[in-house]
């Protein structure tokens, strides 16, 4: 999948910080706010391909707001 091969890996992703992440199950861009961080680091699971499953997500990939 090109889009999230242009993202950082999760294991360097930071709840608490606004990013955009990659949903592979819908094959979208979600908009992080970091509101939900506590959320994330209680539930999410870590998933051999490197990707992360949270709620009805698979993130495979996140980014800066910004870019970069």
């Amino acid at each position: 999948m090109s889009t999230a091969s242009t993202l950082h890996p999760m294991t360097g992703f930071n709840p608490s910080e606004p990013a955009i992440l990659h949903d592979r199950v819908a094959d979208q861009i979600v908009t992080w706010t970091g509101e939900q961080a506590d959320d994330f680091r209680r539930a999410c699971r870590a998933r051999d391909d490197g990707s992360v499953a949270w709620r009805e997500y698979v993130f495979d990939g996140w980014g800066n707001v910004l870019g970069g």
